[in-house]
């Protein structure tokens, strides 16, 4: 949404427009207990849900997301589900295309600089799906629920991000058997010796036809 604001600029003060970001606070309550709160944009919240469930090992059968005074109210009828972390390759080439990708595709981010970005690619390297929002972890929620939800398999694609790989981003990734997770930023040790022990092959510093491999680097295609 556009605010006022006082902009300054080449030493002259004016009266001006900005875009901002939307955020919103929800409660997720699943079945009636509260199980989760999330502070994140106020869209994809269905999405949201499936990545939240996904995480955990569930998917729904049905699934009626409805919200209410800040309340994210889910009413779903669960299943197991388990992932399985595929023998994929990735070349050099694709994932440099799916950062640069990254970078394109985000709108919010140019409006506002307060955004995280999420895509995931196939292996030839195709974008199939992209979400930006203000939290980091919500646009990887968001992106796995949208992959869950629409009936694709997180354990042969890849993921790029525009955020620091850190434990907690490497272990959402991580429990659904995503084989190769790429950033613009950096990774930390936690997130790298997580990756390192799930089998999940974690890249950083994807930007300006260069980037780092921490770990399983059999999965990238160099040549």
């Amino acid at each position: 949404m556009e605010v006022e604001a006082l902009c300054f600029r080449d030493g002259v003060l004016s009266r001006c427009r900005d875009k901002v970001a939307v955020e919103e606070s929800y409660e997720l309550w699943l079945n009636g207990s509260r199980v989760a709160t999330f502070t994140c944009t106020p869209d994809g919240l269905e999405e949201l849900v499936y990545g939240y469930l996904a995480e955990r090992g569930y998917k729904p059968r049905s699934l009626k997301v409805s919200v209410d005074q800040g309340r994210l109210v889910a009413e779903a009828e669960l299943e197991r589900i388990s992932f399985t972390r595929k023998s994929v390759r990735f070349r050099a080439e694709h994932i440099l295309k799916a950062l640069e990708a990254l970078a394109a595709l985000g709108t919010g981010f140019r409006e506002t600089g307060a955004l995280h970005g999420a895509l995931y690619f196939n292996e030839r390297g195709e974008v199939l799906s992209h979400v930006e929002d203000i939290s980091r972890h919500c646009a990887v929620d968001k992106l796995i629920g949208h992959l869950v939800k629409s009936g694709g398999d997180p354990g042969s694609v890849g993921f790029a991000l525009s955020c620091r790989l850190t434990s907690s981003i490497v272990e959402k990734l991580s429990s659904v058997g995503a084989p190769l997770v790429a950033s613009k930023a950096a990774p930390t040790i936690q997130g790298i010796r997580l990756a390192e022990k799930a089998g999940m092959t974690l890249l950083g510093f994807v930007r300006g036809g260069r980037f780092n491999v921490y770990t399983h680097p059999e999965r990238v295609v160099f040549l």
